[in-house]
């Protein structure tokens, strides 16, 4: 009997590891990073858990990546922020979708992953 896991478990573990890494670079970030607002673009997109059954998790969670973070580089800076309305609101919203089941279809794990690897790089980078 075999023990290998099989992708999708393996897209998991990798989604977990990630977003071990992602939760303890915010919980590193200075104080001098701004803490973010509850009517910016964080709090307005990535509060909301609701997703729409016929086109499946990822599709939301992506809709709402994309509305926050697909700006020119020179913005995304700005979108690293602390607090309740900052990155830890987008730590849960990952968190949450990374769970519900059907995330998996169509490689949507995996461009979770992609999308918290492209976080934990900006965060780096500044």
């Amino acid at each position: 009997m075999s023990t290998a896991s099989s992708p999708v478990q393996e897209q998991k573990q990798r989604v977990e590891n990630l977003l071990q890494k992602l939760n303890g670079l915010i919980k590193k970030l200075p104080t001098t990073v701004p803490c973010g607002s509850k009517d910016g673009p964080i709090a307005k997109h990535f509060s909301d858990y609701a997703y729409d059954t016929s086109e499946g998790p990822f599709f939301t969670f992506n809709q709402s990546w994309e509305r926050v973070f697909q700006c020119v580089d020179s913005e995304k800076q700005y979108l690293v922020v602390r607090g309740k309305y900052g990155l830890d609101l987008v730590h849960a919203y990952i968190t949450h979708f990374s769970k519900i089941s059907g995330i998996e279809a169509n490689n949507g794990l995996d461009m979770v992953a992609q999308r918290v690897d492209g976080l934990i790089t900006l965060i780096e980078t500044m």
